[in-house]
């Protein structure tokens, strides 16, 4: 008989790992199989392999499975019926209540051992409970505590449907090393790092996108972005984004001082107007290029169609020609560029030996975006962002490109939903790709344009009310990180950082705190 440690590893087949599901989950007896995957570990966000099971019942309700591949836990569970509206006799479920029904659950999904390491239900705010499926319910949260210390990014998060079902259970548990608490520096020590490193962004965010209404106008806001530094690294000291990375203060300075009519209304062009529009882009390349008849239309409204057309290069001695698309929309807006992009990926991965530096992929980049924007470039600027070394040889060792992004500007602060990406060749240099049809979701025209708020309060103003509504606390921290081919992954280990813990939010420029949280109780 093989060691157990060997038996542990092994994957368990379809039917192995639909067994141990109905163990866990009685309820399962009422639903029938609909179908089940194999998810290799290196495509899941913890590099865990999944069987994905979905269930179905005859009265329509239906459930998806995502179970460890190795030991059969259920890591994620999701409950999809239509949402009922409560009866006038039904009375709304109570935190309480909901509580019961997620203890409950926990005991057919966790072990006796993991639930003794557990928070009570939301004693600690959970920091991406937003940021799961907006379902109707009560979002129910234990933290992993591992020496007296929250796991934030650990434990299990539930929501209670309003008829006392669970609708979503997800699973997070990391099993890397934990840092030794015991070299951690004094919490005075670290919240006078944190005053002085701690660097929100400035900057204008549709509300629209918290408060889950339809139209909600733009505000100038200050909220910690992904890149910002804003937790301090127990052990050393410095600031870290939320990727765990060591971070400083961001620069947005704009490409230059070009800035278009905000006023001008964009009228809707035909197809021949913008191949028009493409040809005199290709133009500013160096190089010839003729139109190779493939031309395709995408968006079936008029004001949302877009063309792309793919062009070829006449190359002279014998060289190999480049097959170059771009995409124009109904605005006259370039939207799309890509460099030999069907051969690219038709061609097989391979080490990059020797590859360029990530600061001359952000001028090769830099470049293009001035080539095709000279009109725009006093709105456009360079996000202020470097990969770890890590990442790099992963970059190098993947044939992957650098992924250099770029945003737009009002009154000269960044707007958060407009971040376009230029992909550029980590070996040659060469951008392969420009993706850019985010610039029309930020407002335009005056009418929408925020105010430029001379009165608004300044930074340490903004980070004082941050401080007033959370709590600085020392807890475990295992940030998600930028992985290959754009899939995010966890951290090998997790980190021991000092952080201020509370709901969610954001500090608006009349110096108020706006919970994202409460906003989702509502």
């Amino acid at each position: 008989m093989a060691p157990v440690v060997y038996a542990a590893e092994k994957t368990l087949s379809e039917k192995e790992a639909i067994a141990l599901a109905q163990k866990q989950l009685t309820m399962l007896g009422e639903y029938k199989l609909s179908d089940a995957e194999f998810v290799d570990g290196i495509e899941m966000l913890w590099g865990k392999s999944i069987w994905y099971t979905r269930w179905n019942k005859e009265n329509g309700g239906s459930l998806s499975l995502q179970q460890d591949a190795t030991s059969g836990d259920i890591w994620k569970y999701e409950y999809i019926a239509e949402e009922k509206d409560l009866d006038a006799n039904q009375k709304k479920l109570t935190e309480d209540q909901a509580f019961q029904v997620a203890t409950q659950f926990l005991k057919q999904v966790a072990t006796e051992e993991e639930r003794s390491r557990l928070s009570k239900p939301n004693e600690y705010p959970d920091s991406e409970i937003f940021y799961t499926r907006n379902e109707q319910g009560i979002d129910v949260n234990f933290t992993r505590i591992e020496n007296g210390i929250p796991f934030l990014e650990n434990g299990f998060r539930l929501i209670v449907g309003n008829d006392g079902e669970v609708v979503y259970f997800e699973r997070r548990w990391s099993e890397g090393k934990l840092p030794d608490a015991s070299k951690v520096i004094e919490i005075t020590e670290a919240e006078k790092k944190w005053d002085e490193g701690a660097f929100p962004t400035f900057l204008n965010k549709d509300m629209a996108s918290v408060s889950h209404k339809e139209s909600e106008p733009y505000q100038l806001v200050y909220e910690f972005q992904s890149n910002d530094p804003q937790f301090v690294d127990a052990i050393t000291g410095k600031m870290l984004d939320s990727y765990g990375q060591d971070a400083k203060e961001r620069k947005i300075q704009p490409l230059g001082k070009t800035v278009p009519p905000s006023n001008a209304e964009r009228k809707l062009i035909t197809k021949d107007e913008a191949q028009k529009i493409a040809e005199k882009q290709l133009k500013k390349l160096p190089g010839t290029y003729h139109l190779n008849g493939k031309i395709i239309e995408s968006g079936s409204e008029s004001d949302r169609k877009a063309w792309f057309f793919e062009f070829t290069s006449q190359p002279g001695d014998g060289k190999k020609s480049d097959t170059v698309k771009i995409g124009i929309d109904a605005s006259g807006y370039l939207v799309q560029y890509n460099l030999n992009q069907k051969i690219r990926f038709n061609e097989e991965s391979k080490k990059i030996e020797k590859g360029i530096t990530w600061e001359q992929a952000q001028e090769s980049a830099r470049k293009l975006v001035q080539t095709f924007y000279p009109d725009q470039l006093g709105i456009i600027y360079a996000v202020d962002y470097a990969p770890s070394e890590e990442r790099i040889k992963e970059i190098w060792e993947n044939d992957e490109p650098y992924e250099i992004e770029f945003g737009y500007l009002i009154n000269g602060k960044p707007v958060v939903d407009t971040i376009f990406q230029v992909n550029v060749d980590a070996e040659s240099g060469e951008v392969v790709d420009l993706y850019n049809h985010l610039y029309n979701l930020g407002p335009s025209g005056d009418s929408s344009l925020p105010p430029k708020n001379e009165d608004a309060i300044d930074l340490n103003a903004a980070k004082k009310v941050v401080k007033e509504n959370k709590k600085l606390m020392l807890t475990y921290f295992h940030p998600k990180v930028r992985g290959s081919n754009g899939i995010m992954k966890m951290l090998e280990q997790p980190l021991l950082v000092y952080r201020y813990v509370g709901e969610k939010g954001l500090v608006t420029v009349d110096g108020k705190w706006h919970s994202f949280t409460e906003k989702r109780k509502q």
